[in-house]
C-alpha cells in the first residue's frame, strides 16, 4: 500500500462519521428539504354552541288527510339541519337554524308541525298575529297592540296560551302531538279559531309568526324585526258574510282618512273602529258595530245597513253578496225603506252641521233595488237650490212625500230670502220622484225628532 493510500482511509472515514451524526435542529428527526417547508398544524374547528332559533317555513298547502299524531314525514322536508361546523346566522328566519317549522294559518285553524333540536328539543315559544289596526301615526298604544298578537308554548305536555296576566292555561279545542328523534322532538298542532287575535286584514293574506326555544320560564319580548310574514296557503275568510266584510275593508281603504278596522276571527260579525282622539296619538278611541243588519227582502233579494265605515246598504240575491253601496255621508243614516214599483226603496237624507260663508248644503236621496238585484236611483234633484240660510228634513212616515223646510241663500233671482218648502212625491210614469216647491209665509218650527234606540 503507498503512502498516499495509507492516508485516504482514515481520511474517507471521518468524512462518513461527519455527514451520517445528526445536527441539533435534526436530531430525532427527518431531515427538511430546502424545497419543502413545514405544513403549519390546522387547529380543530371550537364546538359550536346549541343554538334556540327556529326555522319558520309556509307550506304551500296542507298535507293530504292530514292526522295530528306528532309524526312530521306528511309534511314533506321541513329544512334538514345543516352541518354541525356552520354555525346559524343572525337572519330572524335563518335557513341553517337546528330545528324547524311549519305554520300554516286556515279558516279552520293554524297548523303547526315542527322538527326540534338543540335548545328547542324540550319546547318552544310561538307567537302569530297581525298588524295592529290603530290608524297611523301611532304611539304609546302597546294595550290595543296587544290584542293582534297571540303567545303559545308548544312543547311535551302539549300547547299552552299565555293569558293577559302571563300565566299558561290550556288551549280549549286544541289539538297537539309529539314523538322523541334522535335529535330532540318532532310536534304536531292544531290551534282552533277561537284562540285568533284579532285580525287587521279581509281576507287574511298572511300572519306574522316568531318561534324560539323555550329556554326561560317566561315568553321573550317581541323586538319589532324578529316577527317573519309567513303567507297563507290562501286567502283566509271567515263566513258569515266574508265577501261582505271583504267589501268594507276596501271601502275603508277608499277614504280619505280610513279608519282603524279589525275583527276577531271567533266573532266575525262585529267590526270594530278604531282611531286617535283628535290629535293625540298616544291613545286609540275604538267602537263596535255589526257588520251586516238585514232589514228588507223582496223575492230572492235581500238589503241590509253595513255601517261601520260609511251608512251603506250591502245587497245580497239568492244568499250571494252583490254590492256595497254608499247611502250618505259620513255621519249620516238611511230615514227609511219601503218596497213600491216592484222594488226596495231606500231614503236617506244628509245635512252639513255648520253653516259656513257659503250657506248649508243639504239634501235627499233615493236608492232603489230591483227583483233581479239591480240597482237605480229614481230620483230628480233638480230644485234650483244650492245652499241654505236655515233648513230641516220633512217626510211622512209610509215615504209617501219627503222634502226639506228652509230659508235658501238664493232662490229664482229673488234679492230677499224667503222660506219654502220641498216635497217629492212618486211619479210613476217617470219611476221615479219628482219635486214641486212652494213658498210659506213663515217657518214653521221642525217636529222634534224621536230618540234612536240604544
Amino acid at each position: 500500500m503507498t503512502r498516499f493510500a495509507a492516508l485516504a482511509f482514515p481520511l474517507a472515514a471521518q468524512l462518513a462519521s461527519c455527514a451520517s451524526a445528526p445536527t441539533e435542529q435534526t436530531r430525532g428527526n427527518p431531515a427538511l428539504s430546502p424545497r419543502e417547508p413545514a405544513a403549519a398544524e390546522v387547529p380543530k374547528p371550537a364546538a359550536r354552541a346549541p343554538s334556540p332559533l327556529v326555522r319558520v317555513a309556509a307550506p304551500d298547502k296542507l298535507p293530504a288527510n292530514l292526522v295530528i299524531d306528532g309524526n312530521v314525514a306528511e309534511w314533506g322536508s321541513l329544512l334538514p339541519p345543516p352541518p354541525a361546523e356552520k354555525p346559524p346566522s343572525a337572519d330572524p328566519n335563518p335557513r341553517d337554524a337546528p330545528s324547524h317549522l311549519a305554520f300554516a294559518l286556515t279558516r279552520d285553524g293554524a297548523f303547526v308541525a315542527a322538527d326540534l333540536a338543540e335548545l328547542s328539543k324540550d319546547g318552544i315559544w310561538l307567537a302569530f298575529g297581525f298588524p295592529p289596526s290603530a290608524p297611523a301615526p301611532s304611539g304609546g298604544v302597546e294595550a290595543h297592540e296587544a290584542r293582534f298578537e297571540r303567545m303559545f308554548r308548544l312543547d311535551k305536555r302539549g300547547l299552552f296560551q299565555v293569558n293577559e296576566g302571563g300565566a299558561l292555561v290550556p288551549v280549549p279545542g286544541s289539538v297537539a302531538s309529539m314523538a322523541f328523534t334522535a335529535r330532540g322532538m318532532t310536534i304536531e298542532a292544531r290551534i282552533p279559531v277561537a284562540a285568533y287575535p284579532r285580525a287587521s286584514a279581509a281576507p287574511i293574506p298572511e300572519v306574522l309568526v316568531r318561534a324560539i326555544a323555550a329556554s326561560t320560564p317566561t315568553p321573550p319580548k317581541a323586538s319589532g324585526d324578529d316577527r317573519i310574514r309567513v303567507a297563507a296557503p290562501e286567502p283566509v275568510a271567515f263566513e258569515p258574510h266574508a265577501d261582505l266584510r271583504a267589501a268594507v275593508y276596501r271601502q275603508n281603504l277608499a277614504e280619505r282618512r280610513p279608519f282603524g278596522l279589525s275583527y276577531s276571527p271567533a266573532a266575525p260579525d262585529l267590526l270594530e273602529t278604531a282611531r286617535h282622539p283628535g290629535k293625540d296619538t298616544s291613545s286609540v278611541v275604538t267602537s263596535e258595530h255589526p257588520l251586516y243588519v238585514p232589514e228588507r227582502k223582496l223575492g230572492e233579494v235581500e238589503i241590509g245597513f253595513s255601517n261601520a265605515v260609511l251608512p251603506s246598504v250591502a245587497v245580497f240575491k239568492g244568499g250571494e253578496f252583490v254590492d256595497l253601496l254608499d247611502v250618505a255621508d259620513i255621519g249620516e243614516e238611511p230615514m227609511g225603506i219601503v218596497e213600491r214599483n216592484k222594488q226596495i226603496h231606500v231614503f236617506s237624507y244628509s245635512q252639513t252641521d255648520t253653516l259656513d260663508t257659503a250657506g248649508t248644503q243639504a239634501g235627499w236621496s233615493v236608492l232603489a233595488v230591483g227583483e233581479d238585484g239591480s240597482v237605480s236611483y229614481p230620483f230628480n234633484g233638480e230644485t234650483g237650490v244650492g245652499r241654505w240660510e236655515k233648513v230641516y228634513e220633512i217626510h211622512s212616515d209610509k215615504f209617501d212625500w219627503f222634502g226639506m223646510r228652509g230659508v235658501p241663500r238664493e232662490y229664482a233671482d229673488e234679492e230677499t230670502p224667503r222660506p219654502i218648502e220641498i216635497l217629492w212625491r212618486f211619479d210613476k210614469p217617470f219611476g221615479g220622484y219628482m219635486p214641486t216647491t212652494r213658498p210659506l209665509t213663515t217657518l214653521p218650527a221642525p217636529r222634534p225628532k224621536p230618540k234612536k234606540k240604544p
